[in-house]
C-alpha cells in the first residue's frame, strides 16, 4: 500500500517527518558560508584599518550593496564601528571595535 493512500494517514505522516529535517539541514548549509564571508570582512578590516565599504566589496569580490549589508550587521553585532557618519554608503569607512 502507498503511504499517500487515504486509508493509511499514519503512513502519510511519517512519510512527512523527514522533510523538515532536510529544510534545517539546508538553513545550516546557507548559514556557515555567510559566517565565512563575514569572517573574511573582518579580516579585511583587521589588515586595513578605516576600510571603506567600496574597496572591502572589490577586494572580496561582492557587490557595495551586500558588503553594505554585511558591514551593518557586523557593527550591529559590536563587532566593528563605523568611523565615518555622514558620508555616503560607499565611502563610510570601518574598523575593529576594540
Amino acid at each position: 500500500m502507498a503511504a499517500h493512500s487515504n486509508n493509511n494517514p499514519a503512513a502519510l505522516g511519517l512519510s512527512l517527518a523527514p522533510a523538515p529535517c532536510g529544510l534545517l539541514l539546508s538553513a545550516a548549509d546557507i548559514y556557515e558560508p555567510s559566517l565565512r564571508r563575514d569572517a573574511a570582512i573582518l579580516a579585511h578590516i583587521a589588515r586595513r584599518p578605516g576600510a571603506r565599504t567600496h574597496h572591502g566589496g572589490n577586494a572580496l569580490g561582492i557587490r557595495d550593496a551586500t558588503a553594505a549589508r554585511r558591514l551593518a550587521r557586523l557593527t550591529k553585532a559590536g563587532l566593528i564601528v563605523r568611523e565615518t557618519e555622514n558620508e555616503t554608503r560607499a565611502l563610510q569607512s570601518f574598523r575593529h571595535s576594540a
